[in-house]
């Protein structure tokens, strides 16, 4: 029997279902990716640091991180970022940027326009 990979955290789990829901209820293929993205073992996860964040995010734009956002570079511009977790320096990083942070599962119960939104792996 292969080893199951993957999460096996609960609340991971919940917030995977959750946005396939909204993905097909939607009919919006953004939601789906994410979820597929977040489905993976967390050696495979996405780890984004502020810099990259900063490179492709515009202010009227959510980047969405199906991993971690961790606090190398620097935000010159508020941005909201909506990410699995956060590193204590990046959320101090975020706070000093005027930028706005949230969980996915805050993302998901008021979910944005998908054209407003960028996935940053």
């Amino acid at each position: 029997m292969p080893k199951r990979t993957g999460p096996t955290d609960s609340n991971l789990i919940e917030v995977i279902n959750l946005l396939k829901k909204l993905s097909s209820e939607h009919d919006v293929q953004i939601w789906k990716t994410v979820a597929e993205k977040l489905e993976k073992p967390r050696r495979q996860r996405a780890t984004v640091n502020l810099s990259k964040i900063n490179r492709y995010v515009n202010n009227d734009e959510i980047a969405v991180v199906p991993g971690s956002v961790l606090s190398s570079g620097v935000l010159d511009h508020p941005v909201t970022i909506a990410a699995l977790r956060f590193s204590e320096n990046a959320k101090a990083k975020i706070a000093d940027s005027n930028s706005k942070m949230m969980t996915l599962t805050e993302l998901i119960k008021n979910p944005p326009e998908p054209k407003k939104v960028k996935i940053i792996v």
